[in-house]
């Protein structure tokens, strides 16, 4: 292709809308993305991309002239399981494909010519960047650059959201939600099962406090935003009505999850292997029903009752003399906090020389408490749970 011709892509390239999609725990913000992979308008990339991370802790960045072919080595580098999938075990996109035997594996030499290609004649910056990456990964798998009419960018966590915005200050965010007690109970197990530090009470406490923030986390930002719920990904209408809110075409390729058009079974953190091509049900069960106690049930029930009336989750209606019982029952362990005081618990981090998350654990114990207590208060002081979320057009 003539430079002339990259030139004019990269101009197209830098009119896209930008889009971020941000998580509040175990809430499909992958599953989303993987839903857009093959969509014709939208320009994604393979996954969570913390890509001003990797611009400003770069060395090649730090130099006075940026050697374009040494900033693309760093940057592959360190992601090459974004462009060889086969090392990308905990995604499980090393088993792509109906019966789980591809991998994306794209050609670098090629990835690194359309990069510099589409830089004919501009500046290196975290922006241009980020739009040539992105958009020489969209050729690379044989997709219509001129095509594309929004770029979507899965930031993952709101706090990532400033220096992104430096680069795309109009963009707006999409922020994934779940039922809290199903989004709670994913978070705490999953992770433990995969992440062994993550088995102490400041790693429960950050994840209870992000699931009950939810999209406010986005809420002093001007930009405009938007709450989506994992349980309606298998809903076309619902989809139809979030191509509206992205303003593209819908496009039935939204009813299947895949990476460079590769079916997906969801990552390994999964407790459900997906059985088929879209969204399931089934992925998303965990019996946070029964993995919850009684009194747990209770407090989630009453110290989030208007979240989910408002996003219209399972619910039991609150009483005057729960506020009473509620103020008691917050001093009590969590199910999952129980853990931490166990005699094994206690015994075996001794013997693992963890002191530390001994002294952790003792320490957010009390922390979650008084967040309770505040989240108990603001009830009392008349706050109610209010923010957009996509539904279906009536």
């Amino acid at each position: 292709m003539h430079n002339k011709n990259y030139i004019k892509l990269m101009d197209h390239l830098e009119g896209l809308k930008p889009f971020a999609i941000i998580t509040t725990g175990r809430t499909g913000s992958d599953f989303l993305q993987s839903l857009m992979d093959s969509h014709t308008e939208i320009l994604t990339f393979n996954g969570i991309l913390y890509f001003h991370n990797f611009w400003y802790d770069s060395k090649c960045n730090k130099t006075k002239s940026i050697d374009i072919n040494d900033l693309l080595d760093e940057f592959i580098g360190i992601y090459i399981h974004k462009f060889k999938s086969k090392y990308d075990y905990q995604e499980q996109k090393d088993r792509l494909g109906k019966d789980g035997t591809q991998s994306i594996n794209i050609n670098l030499n090629s990835f690194k010519d359309t990069v510099k290609s589409l830089l004919t004649n501009k500046e290196v910056s975290s922006r241009n960047f980020m739009l040539a990456i992105y958009g020489a990964y969209a050729a690379s798998l044989g997709q219509n650059l001129e095509k594309k009419s929004i770029i979507v960018h899965h930031i993952h966590h709101s706090e990532k959201l400033p220096e992104y915005l430096l680069d795309f200050p109009s963009s707006k965010i999409i922020c994934m939600t779940r039922d809290p007690r199903a989004n709670f109970v994913s978070g705490v197990l999953h992770h433990r099962k995969y992440n062994l530090l993550s088995d102490n009470s400041s790693h429960l406490y950050f994840y209870i406090h992000r699931i009950i923030v939810d999209s406010y986390s986005v809420s002093h930002l001007d930009n405009k935003a938007i709450s989506l719920r994992i349980e309606d990904l298998g809903s076309k209408c619902i989809l139809e009505s979030l191509c509206k809110w992205l303003g593209v075409k819908y496009e039935n390729s939204m009813q299947y999850s895949t990476w460079a058009g590769m079916q997906w079974k969801g990552d390994r953190l999964s407790l459900q292997s997906n059985p088929g091509n879209g969204f399931s049900e089934k992925m998303l069960e965990n019996s946070w029903e029964k993995k919850l106690s009684f009194l747990d049930l209770y407090l989630f029930n009453f110290l989030l009752n208007d979240r989910l009336i408002h996003y219209e989750y399972k619910y039991k209606k609150i009483y005057f003399y729960d506020y009473f019982f509620v103020f008691f029952i917050i001093l009590l362990p969590l199910r999952f906090e129980l853990r931490f005081f166990s005699y094994r618990y206690l015994i075996n981090k001794i013997k693992e020389n963890q002191y530390k998350i001994l002294i952790l654990n003792f320490i957010y114990y009390p922390l979650r408490i008084f967040y309770f207590y505040s989240i108990l208060l603001k009830k009392i002081i008349g706050f109610k749970f209010n923010r957009k979320y996509i539904s279906c057009d009536k």
